[in-house]
């Protein structure tokens, strides 16, 4: 992965507050990606790294949840 061209998608493609909650939990699902990739390349950032693929994992689930209901 070349996690500055990653960042970089990842920061141009970030979906606006009213975007379909759909498109944002595929955007999170992605994070989670970069995230996972990080902690497993530096030892340093492992716990930080672990940390935030967690949460925008649960980000991601908790917004298709609320996309499955509509």
């Amino acid at each position: 992965m070349n996690v500055l061209a990653e960042m970089t998608r990842l920061s141009l493609a970030r979906p606006a507050s009213d975007a379909h909650p759909a498109t944002i939990s595929a955007w999170y699902a992605a994070k989670a990606q970069l995230h996972e990739y990080l902690a497993t390349t530096d030892r340093l950032e492992h716990p930080r790294a672990v940390a935030l693929c967690h949460s925008a994992r649960a980000r991601s689930a908790a917004l298709l949840s609320v996309a499955d209901q509509d």
